[in-house]
């Protein structure tokens, strides 16, 4: 596979960014116009519904693109732009103290929970209570150590530092 410049890597993550919404809306609208229409249309135009399901599920081919493109993307002198602007705003001093009155917030909710729970003496229904919640709102499960090692074996392939090495792995062999 050649190296992608990094304006060529730009490109192909912004048509990936943009894929996903532009496929997820042209399924949609296939499959509605399809279901609205299945009395009145031919029956062959029902050989559309593939079509419909085959673009739905093509934004899913587009996620290994990410961290593929990703190391020549950031080289490109917006992504850098962006980069220096993100730091300019992060050390401005309104954005330092909204951090710190966050985790100063953070800290005090948790403290007051923590006492709560001693004062009261629910400690197990408190620790219960919140670990539905956070299994509820972050849609956290504990895994099988089954599914834990098909995802350890497979993430590795799908992040940008997988990709860095096969980038280098060439050069290195070249010489």
């Amino acid at each position: 596979m050649p190296a992608l410049t990094p304006n060529t890597a730009l490109l192909v993550l912004v048509g990936a960014v943009l894929w996903l919404p532009i496929s997820f809306g042209a399924a949609t609208a296939m499959h509605a116009v399809l279901f609205a229409k299945v009395a009145s249309w031919p029956a062959w135009m029902q050989l559309l519904h593939p079509l419909a399901t085959v673009i739905a599920k093509s934004k899913l081919l587009v996620l290994p693109v990410y961290p593929a493109a990703w190391p020549q993307a950031r080289k490109h002198p917006f992504v850098q732009r962006v980069f220096k602007s993100y730091e300019t705003i992060r050390r401005l001093y309104v954005i330092k103290k909204i951090g710190f009155r966050y985790r100063q917030a953070e800290t005090a909710g948790i403290a007051a929970v923590e006492r709560l729970e001693r004062t009261a003496g629910f400690t197990s229904a408190v620790r219960w209570l919140r670990g539905v919640h956070v299994a509820e709102r972050f849609g956290v499960e504990k895994p099988t150590q089954k599914l834990r090692s098909f995802f350890s074996r497979w993430s590795i392939q799908f992040s940008a530092e997988y990709y860095e090495a096969k980038e280098r792995q060439p050069q290195i062999s070249h010489h």
